[in-house]
């Protein structure tokens, strides 16, 4: 699925950008889409956790099929964005569902490596996704569109034909329990969902504003492919270390620390003219989502125990960076320079390390009372 979500968030603003969009308009794609997916994301998983997750799923794939083969006929650019309305939908349905199912089949061993596979997976789509779409869209503008719902579609057959809603329940294994949440837990968690709400804003302003930044610097389609698929190859390349390793676990030093990669790669963003330079900046910016991502996801399903609940709420604050992060990064393109969003997500990401730091310190506080009390 995202494999043609990918294809999909190259191809569209590639098409804006031959319709004459503005930056904010570029910036609109990724706002609306997200405006709905963290708008519904908590609201689809709680409704799965009553309902299943089966009758939900099985929508996605057939609204980003109809979303894809609309893409073929549109020539306007409002007509282009309404379609980011559904593709936030169709997002807001899949991925806390789908997440939620993973999750009900965790046991108590399984935790890091199932969600580390699913990591692994969905990243292998984004690094891949950008390439395919710049390399289509060279061939011709629509290609993308048509790759893209053939991959709806079949994501869409194979739920209907192997996807079971039945729970899992191993007979050698315990089954995974998460602890009871403690204000200690909580603060860590707030901190991990403050580090990824930025990580995507960043990657977000990453996806919708740079397209515009590199045909200014004459890039072919296929070189911006390339580069925005270094995102997916750092996300998948960090997910594959922290998948292998359990050091990271709730140590601060590593949630916080990510941001520097970000801050570096942004400053490369802003400096830099050459391609191999920026893709260097989108490695660095991946890999720091990469933790921030995985450690949402680690500490909401270990702390919270109604699954659909907590991946809702993960996808929700994913949802709330890539919402605002395109839109006001595109009114900084428009009124101070393509490279504006660039300087504005730093500015985002020196309030976050602020806040986090203060959760964290909060966290150390309330640990050293309850040592205190014993």
């Amino acid at each position: 699925m995202d494999f043609a979500s990918g294809i999909y968030s190259l191809a569209a603003p590639l098409v804006l950008i031959e319709l004459k969009a503005s930056p904010i308009e570029l910036g609109l794609v990724g706002t609306l889409t997200w405006s709905v997916h963290m708008g519904m994301a908590h609201f689809m998983g709680r409704l799965s956790d009553r309902v299943g997750r089966r009758p939900l799923i099985i929508i996605a794939p057939l609204l980003f099929f109809t979303s894809c083969l609309l893409m073929l006929l549109l020539r306007r650019v409002g007509l282009i964005l309404a379609l980011s309305l559904m593709n936030g939908l169709c997002f807001s349905i899949f991925w806390p569902c789908f997440q939620a199912w993973i999750a009900d089949r965790l046991t108590k061993g399984s935790l890091l490596r199932d969600f580390g596979n699913f990591n692994l997976s969905w990243t292998s789509a984004t690094l891949i996704g950008p390439i395919f779409s710049g390399f289509m869209y060279g061939l011709h503008s629509r290609l993308p569109f048509v790759f893209a719902a053939a991959l709806a579609l079949t994501v869409f057959l194979i739920i209907w034909m192997s996807f079971q809603d039945e729970k899992v329940q191993p007979k050698d294994k315990e089954r995974f329990v998460p602890p009871k949440m403690s204000n200690i837990r909580m603060n860590l968690l707030y901190a991990a969902w403050v580090a990824n709400f930025v990580s995507f804003f960043v990657i977000a302003n990453a996806r919708y504003q740079f397209p515009k930044l590199a045909r200014e610097l004459n890039f072919s389609s296929y070189t911006i492919g390339l580069i925005i698929g270094c995102i997916g190859f750092a996300l998948f390349s960090g997910f594959f270390i922290l998948r292998r390793s359990d050091r990271w676990h709730s140590k601060t030093s590593y949630l916080v620390g990510s941001h520097a990669l970000a801050a570096a790669g942004l400053l490369l963003i802003c400096v830099s003219n050459r391609p191999l330079l920026f893709a260097f900046a989108l490695i660095l910016i991946g890999l720091s989502a990469s933790v921030t991502c995985y450690s949402s996801q680690f500490y909401v399903v270990q702390f919270i125990k109604k699954k659909g609940k907590g991946t809702g709420l993960h996808e929700s604050i994913v949802g709330a960076g890539a919402l605002s992060g395109p839109i006001l990064g595109g009114v900084a393109a428009q009124f101070a320079g393509l490279r504006a969003p660039y300087l504005l997500c730093l500015v985002v990401l020196f309030v976050a390390v602020i806040i986090e730091i203060g959760l964290l310190k909060r966290d150390n506080t309330n640990a050293a009372g309850s040592r205190n009390k014993t």
